[in-house]
């Protein structure tokens, strides 16, 4: 006899339930309680809810957005960053195969990726078609950079000579009166300097009150080697080609 009656129980027990509102054990499928509460539904059941993820996908399309934005404001090269955005859209498709209840977001991935694709094949036609170009403006800077550290060089020279009538018979001579070392080219080498005189020098250079008029700068250019064609040469503050330059009659080396 017990043992019906708990079976009963427990079978009146699985048919019951507590009433959100008020917690006083109610019967299933009842739509009102004693306090009032009125039900609009049947109670959810205790199976998982399977809310599918959309984080993969919106990151591919905040890394386009990324990616696109900084290429615009800063310099297209940036844009070669859309390799992480190819990887990141990827990633997001085969999860959305491999789990489609667990991660949404198939087809946005897919946009991205193919937007992604057909902007990086625009970019790489581009940039391809002008390295030349930014190859030029890359050795229009370096020789910006070495034209200017001349100039300086230059202006030190005519400092010197207003005071001594005369240029440097060499380096070490101006290095001693400005205190300081000379500036060197865009490559970090040494620029040198020539002193020129206009008369033929038939005496060796300790002859006292010899006068250079005239000077030479030359950089050995990006090669690193002097005399050839990649040279930078100014002449008395005048920029000149190797062709352009004819050796003067009585040239005096200041490496000598």
């Amino acid at each position: 006899m017990d043992a019906t009656i708990g079976i009963q129980n427990h079978s009146d027990n699985k048919r019951r339930m507590a009433c959100p509102c008020c917690g006083v054990g109610i019967t299933l499928g009842v739509r009102e309680c004693s306090c009032g509460a009125r039900f609009v539904g049947e109670p959810l059941d205790e199976a998982p809810l399977k809310v599918q993820r959309l984080g993969p996908a919106m990151t591919s399309v905040l890394l386009l957005a990324i990616v696109t934005g900084v290429s615009l404001a800063f310099t297209k090269w940036l844009a070669f960053g859309a390799v992480v955005v190819l990887w990141s859209s990827w990633r997001a498709i085969k999860l959305a195969r491999r789990e489609p209840g667990w991660y949404g977001g198939y087809r946005t991935a897919l946009s991205t990726l193919t937007v992604t694709v057909l902007a990086s094949a625009i970019l790489g036609a581009y940039a391809i078609a002008h390295i030349p170009r930014a190859l030029d403006n890359w050795r229009a800077r370096q020789l910006a950079a070495t034209q200017a550290a001349m100039y300086e060089y230059a202006n030190e020279l005519e400092d010197y000579k207003r005071t001594y009538h005369s240029y440097p018979k060499n380096t070490q001579e101006l290095t001693k009166v400005i205190g300081q070392s000379l500036p060197a080219d865009y490559w970090e080498h040494s620029i040198k300097y020539q002193p020129i005189n206009d008369q033929i020098a038939d005496r060796s250079l300790e002859i006292t009150g010899i006068q250079f008029i005239n000077f030479e700068l030359r950089s050995a250019g990006p090669d690193g080697r002097l005399g050839t064609g990649d040279d930078v040469i100014m002449r008395d503050g005048i920029f000149v080609t190797n062709s352009e330059v004819k050796k003067p009659t009585g040239r005096i080396s200041a490496d000598r």
